[in-house]
């Protein structure tokens, strides 16, 4: 994959390793692709879909909603990455 293989290791370390699967490359109007050019990135996207909740709707739609507790494991990923690499360089 074009992700950094040391954010998916402390990726799996956080959320678990069944959780982290790579996706098929797609066609966005993201300009990190650029900054990947240069830096060792990551670009992560979080499951947000709970179908025991009811909340199924697709991105864009009129019915969409967020499981809120997807926030919450994104942004304890988040952190997690930045204490990890913190870690590391220091």
């Amino acid at each position: 994959g074009l992700n950094s293989p040391l954010a998916r290791k402390y990726t799996e370390e956080f959320i678990g390793k069944k959780n982290v699967f790579d996706l098929d490359l797609r066609m966005t109007s993201e300009d990190f692709a650029f900054y990947s050019q240069v830096f060792p990135s990551t670009f992560y996207r979080i499951g947000i879909k709970n179908v025991q909740k009811g909340i199924t709707s697709s991105l864009h739609t009129p019915t969409f909603n967020v499981d809120e507790e997807a926030i919450i494991h994104g942004m304890g990923n988040l952190a997690w990455l930045a204490v990890s690499f913190l870690k590391l360089y220091n």
